[in-house]
């Protein structure tokens, strides 16, 4: 089963230079507002799409699809910069690391200017990097040149038929589509007189590669950003929860609300033709999902996407503690902490952060299943993000953080007993 872990920034929006971060089977996102969390997640969601290399197109930027729309170029690139990179590091896949450059490209979109990755497979490490001689996508003598393990190969793009190298990769190289049909005679009625030994050796290493080297994931990697607020109303005019006629989805997400502390039973009743309404049993009562607490409403989401999601899946979270008590936060941790799935969640409650930790203690979870990930303002940049990596070891204790760490939270408790600040 592939698994991200690690995501790296380089240059874009708040984060200057390059920053890295380990990713565990739950990571949590912490620190002030507008310090880049939701920028980290946007660009986790979109640099895992395209490492699927699945049914991408040139023109669809993946970093300004709902929930997290980036915008285009001049909108994620650090200001001052010419190009901004984002990686992700894989685990199961079909490479170890996925890397990808940006410039501005048609239009103020995206264009793609380099793409480096790193296969897994026997043998020798095999490495993979494509770069385009030229940013602008439209110019008609733009050239891509590969470089793969012991061979150096170049393309004229209208040889590719795509902008992107991601679209090609996933268009055209998934399957067994390559230039000139892989052929060598095509390649050299293309070429002519041009054509040389070296350039047909490095051709045939080309094509060698991509047929038995190259071999990219059947399915994309299952990512589900965070499900979107559900509103309080007593009737749609479609089933809200998608149940249709699956009679086993509503104790599922039933499950789930017991595990909460929320609601017991949860169910969709047709009140007039194709008009629905959502029922919850609280307290002994079956009650419309608007006359409950905004605390239930805002888990079932969740609840249905956790029933919903084959095991395995990277769900990208911001702050699923609004609207819940304290106590069904630390329910909510035991529940993510025991789920099949792996979690990144953007949180500013320190009980989530604390019940993490005292899973660790008492054994529930391992230490290497969880790590933070602490946003901090530079002193030196206002502008600039840093990240630092923290980790717990098996007493629960905080490994990593800077010396401000929550600095906030230990000054209000030294100003409550008194103390000075």
């Amino acid at each position: 089963m592939s698994a991200v872990t690690r995501l790296s920034l380089k240059d874009i929006r708040c984060f200057s230079g390059e920053q890295r971060a380990e990713l565990s089977k739950v990571t949590l996102l912490v620190g002030e507002n507008s310090l880049g969390k939701t920028t980290f997640l946007g660009c986790l969601n979109g640099i895992t799409r395209l490492s699927s290399l699945v049914k991408l197109e040139d023109d669809v930027n993946c970093f300004d699809q709902a929930p997290f729309s980036m915008g285009s170029f001049d909108r994620l690139v650090r200001t001052g910069c010419s190009s901004f990179r984002i990686g992700v590091g894989l685990d199961g896949s079909y490479c170890r690391h996925f890397d990808v450059e940006f410039a501005t490209g048609a239009g103020g979109g995206l264009s793609e200017t380099a793409l480096q990755l790193e296969l897994e497979g026997p043998g020798p490490r095999a490495a993979l990097r494509i770069t385009r001689s030229r940013i602008a996508a439209e110019a008609v003598d733009e050239r891509w040149r590969l470089e793969g393990p012991g061979f150096e190969f170049s393309l004229d793009r209208s040889d590719v038929s795509y902008v992107q190298f991601t679209t090609w990769l996933s268009r055209s190289v998934r399957y067994g589509l390559l230039p000139f049909g892989g052929e060598v005679t095509q390649y050299r009625k293309r070429m002519g007189d041009e054509l040389s030994e070296e350039s047909l050796v490095a051709f045939g290493k080309f094509v060698n590669f991509f047929r038995h080297r190259f071999h990219p994931p059947k399915d994309a990697l299952s990512v589900r950003p965070d499900p979107r607020p559900w509103g309080r109303r007593r009737f749609h005019t479609v089933d809200p929860l998608g149940f249709g006629d699956d009679r086993t989805a509503p104790h599922a997400v039933g499950a789930v609300g017991r595990d909460l502390d929320l609601f017991d039973e949860i169910e969709t009743r047709e009140c007039e033709p194709q008009r629905y309404e959502v029922l919850v049993k609280v307290a002994g009562r079956m009650r419309n999902i608007a006359d409950v607490g905004y605390g239930v409403v805002s888990v079932l989401p969740l609840a249905k996407a956790l029933v919903d999601a084959p095991s395995g899946t990277l769900f990208l979270l911001q702050q699923p503690e609004i609207h819940l008590h304290p106590s069904a936060q630390a329910k909510l941790v035991k529940l993510l902490a025991g789920s099949s799935h792996r979690f990144i969640i953007e949180t500013h409650s320190d009980h989530i952060i604390d019940w993490f930790r005292i899973l660790v203690t008492e054994g529930r979870m391992d230490p290497s299943e969880f790590g933070i990930v602490y946003f901090e303002q530079q002193a030196d940049d206002p502008s600039a993000t840093r990240l630092y990596q923290l980790s717990l070891d098996g007493d629960g204790n905080l490994d990593g953080q800077p010396g401000n760490y929550r600095q906030f939270f230990s000054q209000e408790t030294a100003r409550l007993l008194g103390l000075p600040t």
